[in-house]
């Protein structure tokens, strides 16, 4: 009796440990929330104020985690950000050196290029990208949105795929599901209306989107995937939120909640949004293992001589959009690349913490395969202009890898941002239209200590000539190779 309790209890001990290593080695789920033109300045935790708008949820994330400082997207404008993002590459290394994927356009990440749902798929991740793509369909301009469309994300490592395929409220006016138009019944179209920016919407023969409902039907649909998985296997949820976007189209729950109109209200919506998806984790008991990372693709909106918009009311009732940062979306300067950035992971980044490392979005990708894998392969073509901030969030000491990094805006002006110095380099880039080159002749040199002068108010390239020459020099020749990892 006594032996047999003897194996009882070894056989228990053991099943405990087996059990306890299975956890402790088990991959963490990860998902990426991603808003859509959501200055740095537009969530409490990162300056705005609580008596013109409230994100708990968004704060919550930060009070679970760790918020970063110094963000920074690859473009101040879309698709090059999603692009960046998906294949750990600067945008500017693709075919498209400046503006977005047209609304027709071909898919721009070469299926070839390994992708981070790729590497994601390769460990036995489930993965999903569901809301705004803009990164097309297809390989030919002008895409037939009414056949498959393929190639797509489903050649890109993703399992499935809910999207609306350009912008909030643009003219294709209806959802894509993994490679067709949502509910397509025919081939028939009959344009309708107009939307947003002018243009009659296309009219396709499928369920129309209602630019209103369009945040939470995108939520929803990212719940319902999230109900499908299981705690047996690691998931990838790419969630990519069309606000604040315009058209500014708050939600029917949140119109009038905020104190800063209907601008403000769509932010609320993101927040409520990103409060649903971390729920949805807890309530299925899969929020312990789950890293959420939540930013935007660029800086925020700022209208120029148009007091109506929405932007401009919330502006004049006191609301910082891009807090004390220069300049705003499509821009060069901080306030159109620098954005909240903000990483909780359970048990393994520290509450309430603040780091000042300087950091990419394209970073997720070699970040994600540290956490998950052995990092990246030694090929850097894979990923080639990624740096994991794993030690960052780990709080290690000499935590950035990255020493430098390049920023564009939307017409393709790159700067080089490193430690605390920016510099703008005014070169207009390869196959820039000739009869559009007139953008660039009040362009200039530039240089900034953001360490002294955070807002780039004071150009003192001519007083320091040694470190232009520095800066100018890392810029060409992370220009000049295929790799700057």
């Amino acid at each position: 009796m006594k032996n047999l309790f003897l194996k009882s209890t070894i056989a228990i001990l053991f099943a405990i440990s087996v059990f306890s290593i299975n956890a402790q080695n088990k991959k963490p789920n990860i998902v990426f929330i991603l808003a859509d033109d959501f200055g740095y300045s537009s969530v409490n935790c990162y300056g705005a104020d609580k008596n013109l708008l409230r994100t708990p949820h968004i704060d919550g994330l930060a009070e679970a985690g760790m918020r970063f400082t110094h963000a920074h997207t690859p473009a101040s404008i879309c698709s090059p950000t999603r692009y960046g993002f998906l294949t750990g590459r600067y945008p500017w290394r693709s075919s498209m050196k400046f503006g977005v994927v047209a609304p027709n356009g071909a898919l721009l990440p070469n299926p070839d290029r390994t992708t981070i749902a790729d590497i994601l798929k390769e460990q036995g991740y489930n993965t999903a990208a569901i809301g705004k793509w803009h990164l097309g369909y297809g390989d030919k301009q002008p895409c037939d949105f009414t056949g498959k469309l393929t190639p797509g994300p489903l050649d890109l490592g993703f399992d499935y795929h809910f999207a609306v395929p350009q912008n909030h409220g643009d003219y294709w006016g209806v959802y894509v599901e993994n490679d067709e138009i949502y509910g397509l019944r025919s081939k028939k179209q009959e344009p309708y209306s107009r939307t947003f920016y002018g243009k009659p919407y296309l009219g396709f023969d499928a369920p129309q989107r209602v630019n209103r409902d369009v945040m939470g039907d995108l939520t929803d649909k990212s719940v319902e995937w999230l109900k499908q998985q299981s705690a047996d296997t690691p998931f990838f949820l790419y969630f990519a939120q069309v606000a604040v976007h315009r058209p500014i189209t708050p939600s029917a729950y949140m119109r009038g909640v905020s104190n800063c109109g209907p601008y403000g209200d769509f932010i609320q919506d993101v927040d409520m949004s990103v409060g649903r998806i971390v729920e949805t984790l807890k309530y299925l008991g899969l929020y312990e293992n789950t890293i959420i990372i939540f930013s935007s693709d660029n800086g925020g909106v700022i209208p120029e001589n148009k007091p109506d918009d929405e932007e401009s009311q919330a502006i004049k009732l006191g609301l910082k959009i891009n807090g004390d940062l220069k300049g705003r979306k499509h821009t060069i300067w901080e306030g159109g690349t620098n954005v909240p950035f903000i990483v909780s992971w359970p048990g393994k980044v520290e509450q309430g913490t603040v780091s000042n490392s300087l950091v990419n979005l394209t970073d997720i990708f070699s970040t994600v395969a540290d956490i998950t894998g052995e990092g990246l392969p030694g090929n850097k073509d894979v990923a080639p202009d990624s740096f994991s901030f794993l030690p960052a969030l780990l709080n290690k000491k000499n935590n950035n890898p990255r020493i430098s990094m390049v920023t564009a805006d939307a017409k393709g002006m790159h700067a080089l941002r490193m430690g605390d110095w920016k510099y703008i380099d005014p070169t207009a880039p390869e196959g820039y239209p000739k009869n559009k080159m007139n953008q660039f002749k009040n362009e200039k040199q530039q240089l900034y200590n953001l360490a002294d002068d955070p807002a780039e108010t004071t150009n003192v390239i001519e007083k320091y000539p040694e470190k232009v020459k520095q800066l100018q020099n890392e810029l060409n020749r992370i220009r000049s190779e295929s790799s700057s990892r």
